[in-house]
C-alpha cells in the first residue's frame, strides 16, 4: 500500500485528564505516560499512540487489543503486526502518524518563536542555510523553509532508524531518484510536515481525522 500520512488535532482535548485512556495502554506504559508533568505532553503522546492503534486496525482487521507498539533503542515505535510500517510525531495541538508497507518516517511542526537563524546555522547544512538567510526578509517564508527542512531531517531519521542528522541533505532528499525520498506537506495553520520514504510509495495527500 501507498505510505498515508493522518494527523489529528487535539486542541479540544489537550488539557483534559488522560485517565479514560490509561487502559488502552499496558501497566508499563501508563507509567510512562504518567511521568510527563503536565496534561498537554500526555494527551499528544496518548493521542498518537491510539492513531496508530486505529490505523493499523483498519489497515489489518486486527481490534485494538491485538496491537501493541514497543521501542526500539532509538526510541522508534514499533507494533507485533509483520509488514507494517509507521512512525509518530506531535507538535503543539497536533498528533501525526505516517503508515504503510515500506519503511517511513513523519515529523510535525508548527510555528515557533524559538526558530532562529541562529538554529539554522548551527544544524543545518551549509547550503541549507544560504537558502533561508535568501528570505530571511520575509518571516513567514523563511520560518516556513526551516520547519521544511526540519521536519525533512526528523522524518528521514526515523524512517531508516538513525540518530543523528547533521549530514542529513534536504535539497537532496527532496529532488531525489534514489529509494528513499522526502516531500513536505501543510496544514492550514502553516504547521509543516516532513515524511520519508521509498519514492514509489509516496504519499500524495494527508488524512485529516477527527476526535
Amino acid at each position: 500500500m501507498r505510505t498515508e500520512i493522518h494527523v489529528l488535532n487535539i486542541q479540544a482535548q489537550i488539557n483534559n485528564s488522560v485517565e479514560k485512556y490509561l487502559d488502552k495502554f499496558s501497566i508499563e506504559r501508563q507509567e510512562k505516560i504518567l511521568r510527563y508533568k503536565f496534561n498537554p505532553d500526555r494527551n499528544r503522546t496518548v493521542h498518537a499512540e491510539l492513531l496508530a492503534k486505529n490505523l493499523i486496525s483498519r489497515i489489518t482487521g486486527k481490534s485494538i487489543n491485538e496491537i501493541h507498539i514497543s521501542r526500539n533503542t532509538n526510541g522508534k515505535p514499533f507494533c507485533n503486526v509483520t509488514g507494517i510500517f509507521f512512525s509518530l510525531s506531535h507538535s503543539g495541538c497536533w498528533v501525526s502518524c505516517s503508515i504503510g508497507t515500506q519503511p517511513n518516517g513523519v515529523d510535525i511542526e508548527i510555528i515557533s518563536k524559538k526558530i532562529g537563524l541562529n538554529i539554522a546555522k548551527r544544524f543545518f547544512l551549509s547550503n541549507e542555510y544560504a537558502n533561508i538567510k535568501t528570505l530571511h526578509d520575509n518571516k513567514q517564508n523563511w520560518q516556513k523553509k526551516f520547519l521544511e527542512y526540519w521536519t525533512i531531517k526528523e522524518s528521514y531519521l526515523k524512517c531508516m532508524n538513525l540518530s543523528e542528522w547533521s549530514n542529513v541533505d534536504c535539497e537532496k532528499l527532496l529532488n531525489s531518484n534514489e529509494n528513499i525520498t522526502a516531500r513536505n506537506f501543510y496544514l492550514p495553520d502553516e504547521s509543516v510536515i516532513g515524511i520519508c520514504t521509498d519514492k514509489e510509495f509516496m504519499p500524495e495527500k494527508i488524512f485529516i481525522e477527527n476526535l
